[in-house]
C-alpha cells in the first residue's frame, strides 16, 4: 500500500534566503523551481527516491503550515559533515553532539529559519 516517501517539505516565510542557505550551507543542488521560487526541490543524488524541497507559505498561516516537521539528511560521515556545516556557522544541539539509536548515529541543528534538521548516518548495530 505505502511505497515510501514522495516529498518533505518546509513551509517558509521567506524561500529565496532560506533556499541559498540549503544550497550554499548543506551544498543541495537545486533541481526544480517555480518561477517566483515559491516551490523548490533539491536534487538529493543516487539512492532511495526521496525528494526534499521548501515551500513558501501564505499570510494568513492556515494550520497544516505551522505544523512542525523534523528531516533527517543521510551522510556517510557524520563526523567530518558537522565539521564541514560548523565552519559555515551551523551550531549543532545537545550532548553529546552526536547521539546514537539502533543503527543510525545523528546530529541535530537548526536551518535560519527555526527549522529543526538531523544529519544520520548508518552504523551496524
Amino acid at each position: 500500500m505505502i511505497l515510501g516517501i514522495d516529498v518533505v517539505y518546509l513551509h517558509v516565510f521567506d524561500s529565496e534566503t532560506l533556499g541559498n542557505w540549503y544550497s550554499e550551507v548543506l551544498g543541495l543542488n537545486l533541481n526544480f523551481k517555480t518561477a517566483n521560487r515559491g516551490w523548490q526541490e533539491y536534487d538529493l543524488g543516487e539512492g532511495p527516491p526521496t525528494r526534499f524541497a521548501i515551500e513558501a507559505i501564505g499570510i494568513p498561516i492556515s494550520n497544516e503550515e505551522k505544523q512542525p516537521i523534523m528531516v533527517s539528511f543521510r551522510v556517510d560521515d557524520i563526523k567530518s559533515t558537522i565539521k564541514v556545516l560548523e565552519s559555515k556557522g551551523v551550531k549543532f544541539f545537545g550532548s553529546p553532539k552526536i547521539k546514537k539509536e539502533g543503527f543510525s548515529l545523528f546530529a541535530t541543528f537548526k536551518d535560519p529559519a527555526g527549522n529543526w534538521l538531523q544529519l544520520s548516518q548508518r552504523v551496524k548495530e
